[in-house]
């Protein structure tokens, strides 16, 4: 199944979770707020394991006020997510990557894609990002201690031997 390409709407939330996949240290979670009440809407999330390899799931009907229909089940598929599978507890839809497979802004566009194709979800949705700390330090472009550096710029080519 082919997946419309994003509209450019959508830049700036795949590059916000792709800023804050590559910088956080554990996990990262998006999720919907609604009209059916903030605890019920989708949510996708990440999860760094111990090796540099990743887990990402997105919710299942037993999180959702209004669950997806086989039809938004099928597009989830199509995006290569798996079945929930609560006897190996992984009550969500769920992929496995291998470390060298992590890559920040193809998991940030599959995530976003996913929340668009697969649970309907607009741009004019409200989406809380978590952990709060780091979404706070990517919107403001503060990653934690200054780096005691100068740093300035210089139009010349450091390769240039005159």
């Amino acid at each position: 199944m082919a997946h419309p390409p994003l509209e450019s709407g959508w830049g700036s939330l795949v590059r916000t979770i792709a800023a804050m996949i590559t910088l956080a240290s554990e996990y990262v979670v998006v999720q919907v707020h609604s009209d059916d009440g903030p605890d019920g809407g989708p949510y996708v999330q990440t999860l760094v394991e111990d090796d540099g390899a990743m887990t990402i799931e997105a919710s299942s009907n037993t999180f959702l006020d209004i669950p997806i229909d086989e039809r938004a089940i099928e597009v989830l598929h199509s995006l290569g997510w798996n079945d929930p599978d609560p006897e190996f507890q992984l009550p969500n839809f769920h992929q496995f990557l291998q470390a060298e497979d992590v890559k920040p802004g193809l998991i940030a566009e599959l995530l976003v894609r996913t929340l668009r194709d697969g649970y309907a979800v607009s741009q004019k949705a409200s989406f809380e990002m978590a952990p709060l700390q780091l979404f706070t330090e990517v919107i403001n472009g503060e990653y934690g201690d200054k780096p005691g550096m100068i740093f300035f710029n210089d139009s010349s080519d450091p390769r240039d031997p005159a």
